[in-house]
């Protein structure tokens, strides 16, 4: 470095880069920065050391997991797991923010519509608001088995975008799932992962959670 004050980017960088001493890689996950006071919020809120963030995968963890390539298509075919909508609410009372990422092929496979989905959803918040229970964000994938897109699990791009979205640190966050594939998604994200059998769903995970 040298004495006097100079730019990083041109007295470090630049050499480096023509004595071929500097390497990189590509990340997704947000880049937090103090140049201006208008990132303070943001960055304040993603390193907020008391904030709790839970990922939630939604079929097999919050309602009844359907038969393999069958899907919920309809707010009727929709059944919360028993015990789903208190375990919900016992997380929020510990402070938790919860977001949904979920895969939804029947939309590319024409077995709903996206507007079927977010009725679906809608109807699912409604009801978890009664119970005290805020959804802060639901992602989902619309794509094929094979159209190789980022935001199918198991690859992270939905949380990702949730990251950037909504500020979150995605080291600190805890993905709750019910597939190994769920887990891939946490792991590629560095998030935390807790597996749940799909016959208890949320409800198992309550107390290992602080």
């Amino acid at each position: 470095l040298p004495q006097e004050n100079a730019l990083f980017e041109t007295s470090v960088m630049l050499p480096l880069i023509k004595e071929r001493k500097l390497s990189g890689f590509l990340t997704k996950h947000p880049y937090w920065g103090l140049t201006d006071a208008e990132r303070l919020p943001g960055v304040s809120r993603a390193l907020d050391p008391k904030r709790k963030v839970l990922f939630l995968d939604r079929d097999g963890v919050i309602n009844k997991k359907p038969p393999k390539a069958e899907y919920v298509k309809t707010w009727e075919e929709f059944e919360f797991l028993p015990a789903a909508s208190g375990a919900l609410a016992a997380l929020a009372a510990k402070g938790y923010e919860m977001y949904i990422v979920s895969n939804q092929a029947g939309i590319a496979r024409g077995a709903m519509t996206s507007d079927d989905l977010e009725d679906i959803h809608r109807r699912m918040r409604a009801e978890l608001e009664k119970h005290g229970v805020t959804i802060a964000g639901i992602y989902i994938c619309p794509h094929g088995w094979d159209e190789e897109c980022e935001c199918r699990k198991p690859k992270p791009g939905m949380l990702f975008q949730a990251a950037r979205e909504h500020d979150i640190d995605l080291t600190r966050a805890v993905f709750i799932g019910d597939d190994e594939r769920d887990g891939e998604t946490a792991a590629a994200a560095d998030s935390r992962f807790l597996m749940v059998p799909n016959d208890e769903g949320i409800s198992a995970a309550v107390d290992k959670l602080p």
